[in-house]
């Protein structure tokens, strides 16, 4: 499904893109400490196309603007979407791409009645502390114990 927006539109991935959201998974700066140096980036092409994985890139026209992965995470005691990738390339933020991303996920939460979660936004980034002000802040601390 491709919906437009007034300056682009937001769609699914396609094979066809696939070189398109390689370099912008390879511009994405880590918010948070990986198990592994480099993204898995043939992992992470075939889980967009798994059922409980929500990925959209903003474009205009052939040109890539940003991105979104959200993804169903089930435990025992919860099942939420938790948004795993939200980048939007510098030349096109503070024109409501990021918004329109959020937008399609929120309303895909909505409609599995689930809660969504941001993980993983660090304090120093303005611009995504602004766009989930109406978002309830819970904080957590991870630990990790390398092998």
């Amino acid at each position: 499904m491709i919906e437009f927006n007034h300056m682009f539109t937001i769609e699914k991935p396609k094979e066809i893109h696939i070189q398109s959201w390689k370099e912008i998974i390879n511009q994405t700066p880590p918010s948070h400490t990986f198990q592994y140096d480099n993204i898995n980036f043939d992992m992470f092409w075939n889980n967009l196309f798994q059922d409980d994985f929500f990925a959209f890139a903003a474009k205009n026209e052939d040109k890539f603007m940003g991105i979104i992965v959200g993804r169903i995470n089930e435990t025992y005691f919860q099942k939420i979407i938790e948004i795993d990738v939200l980048f939007v390339l510098p030349d096109f933020r503070k024109i409501g791409v990021a918004r329109s991303l959020m937008n399609k996920i929120e309303s895909i939460a909505k409609e599995k009645k689930l809660d969504l979660v941001i993980k993983g936004v660090e304090k120093s980034n303005l611009l995504a502390q602004k766009l989930f002000k109406d978002y309830e802040e819970i904080t957590r601390t991870r630990f990790i114990k390398k092998a």
